[in-house]
């Protein structure tokens, strides 16, 4: 048995790795070997891995006289101590050909189902197009799929499975369940492959990971071969785990579920939803409007959508958050992180404070709110009140949330009201509590619909909005799926001892007038702990 080469120094472009799965293949294994092309063999670019799982036969044993028959040296034989599955064999395939600086693995079936003899095609179509992942689609002509041997029944369930597939993933594959693909490596290190399922639907979650990905998908015509080999699949229980790995993938994109299979940090987060009828932020630039401000301050900006709209309105706007919007997107920025900084602002320079879709991200928002009220340094004249607070988050007692409670269930998503991000999570009525505990008077709370447009669009998202908008209305602790609050902090302690020491005192600092004082009485009594 040959040891798989080690990373080349440089590396060199295109080093293909070939995974030949193998699993009691004892009497195909030798003629998949024997119909590789001669140009593939003994070349430093192209290595071929026989991973046998833990098989009963003496398939390893037939794999291994052929390579020392021939004399090759780019083949190695390894057989798994524990049967892995499928898709556990492909994984131990895809992280060798990572950790072993390969550039492309294909996947090669041990049966002979699909020919050696398409491998340079697949190299080619890799090499020529440059794409993430590469297909050879049995489907382009049922007619040949039929010549080759591919019973009917195969034909007709391979076509409703691929057809449901593209309908719920938007995509438009000729087929997802063939046994012949390519993965350039690049793009397996960028998704968690090997948390994928073990069984035979891992072709299929892979190929989902590569939509989230946004990976490039190349098809490939083959023709179809079914001979003598045996099929290990149970076609009703492949069907439903296909079916279902996929309708969990589009519950993922609209938000409604969350999976580490498909998450992708460096996604955008959170789209534009100035332009969305009934959405929050729509909602708060009505709000915004009738405030009419002329400096506003938008805590937790993000990409500054609303910012951008306030701009265009004629307001100036000064964005807090940790990470910097698009350059254009207001007028001024404060890098803070909300959680652990002092407030770095003084609530009097603003006519109005934004916290839109904030507080949820907070660990303590209690903390943070009172910062923000107690930040409030009036230079303006005694009585001055401190500017209104539009905020707004999502509604933990919504309908969804209560039902799947209900039947025990809690599952966190990517978007919505259980993002995974979110790390507090308010009804109506403790939302309110909070903020009139932090010091704020409530002037109007206003139940936000469902944003049925951005999960479904087209003709059926405004109906679904205006129903949901109709429900709000007569039950919002039950229907609304966000709440924007529009309220005012309370002048603070220190706000209050500076207007009346401007009374009592005039223009003398009541504290230094007070301290000295605290100080000689703490001498008297002996009491160090008084500074």
């Amino acid at each position: 048995m040959t040891e798989l080469p080690p990373p080349a120094t440089t590396r060199r472009a295109g080093r293909v790795l070939v995974l030949i799965l193998a699993y009691n293949a004892e009497r195909h294994i030798c003629g998949v070997l024997e119909r590789i092309p001669l140009e593939l063999l003994n070349t430093d670019e192209v290595h071929f891995l026989v991973l046998d799982d833990a098989s009963g036969d003496a398939g390893v044993e037939a794999a291994l006289g052929w390579v020392a028959e021939h004399d090759v040296t780019n083949v190695t034989v390894l057989r798994n101590g524990v049967n892995q599955g499928y898709g556990g064999n492909q994984k131990l395939g895809f992280r060798l050909a990572v950790d072993c600086a390969f550039d492309f693995a294909v996947l090669l079936h041990g049966d002979g189902q699909y020919s050696p003899t398409l491998l340079p095609d697949v190299i080619e179509v890799w090499r020529r197009t440059g794409a993430d992942v590469v297909l050879g689609t049995r489907m382009w002509s049922a007619a040949s799929a039929r010549r080759g041997g591919m019973p009917a029944y195969k034909i007709v369930g391979n076509r409703i499975l691929t057809r449901l597939q593209n309908l719920l993933t938007g995509e438009s594959l000729s087929e997802y369940h063939t046994g012949l693909r390519g993965y350039a490596t690049a793009f397996l290190r960028r998704v968690p492959f090997e948390i994928n399922t073990n069984d035979f639907h891992f072709d299929t979650e892979i190929l989902l990971q590569a939509f989230h990905a946004r990976a490039r998908v190349a098809e490939m015509n083959i023709p179809t071969h079914y001979g003598d080999e045996h099929c290990y699949v149970n076609g009703l229980k492949y069907a439903y785990d296909v079916l279902k790995a996929t309708l969990q993938f589009r519950l993922q994109q609209k938000g409604m579920f969350c999976s580490l299979k498909y998450r992708n940090p460096d996604r955008t987060s959170y789209a534009d939803k100035t332009g969305m009828a009934y959405s929050s932020h729509r909602m708060a630039l009505d709000l915004i409007r009738k405030v009419n401000p002329r400096k506003v301050l938008d805590v937790g900006c993000g990409a500054g959508f609303v910012a951008r709209e306030c701009e265009k309105a004629g307001a100036r706007v000064t964005g807090l958050d940790q990470s910097p919007p698009p350059p254009d997107a207001m007028s001024a920025f404060i890098s803070a992180r909300l959680d652990e900084d002092e407030c770095p602002v003084n609530l009097s320079d603003f006519d109005l404070v934004l916290l839109l879709d904030v507080i949820e991200h907070l660990n303590e928002p209690e903390q943070f709110l009172l910062k923000l009220r107690e930040s409030y340094q009036s230079r303006r004249a005694a009585g001055a009140v401190p500017p209104p607070v539009i905020l707004s988050t999502p509604n933990v007692a919504f309908v969804t949330v209560r039902l799947n409670l209900l039947l025990g269930k809690f599952t966190y998503a990517e978007r919505g009201i259980l993002d995974i991000t979110h790390r507090r999570l308010f009804t109506r009525g403790s939302l309110v509590r909070m903020l009139e505990d932090c010091g704020y008077q409530i002037e109007k709370v206003l139940p936000v619909p469902v944003p049925f447009d951005a999960v479904f669009g087209g003709r059926l998202g405004p109906p679904l909005t205006l129903l949901s908008r109709l429900l709000c209305a007569v039950w919002p602790r039950l229907f609304a799926f966000q709440f924007i609050v529009l309220c005012r902090p309370r002048p603070g302690a220190r706000q209050l001892l500076t207007e009346s020491e401007q009374l009592l005192i005039a223009e003398e600092d009541f504290y230094s007038v007070l301290r000295p004082h605290v100080v000689d009485q703490a001498a008297r009594t002996g009491d160090t702990a008084v500074n």
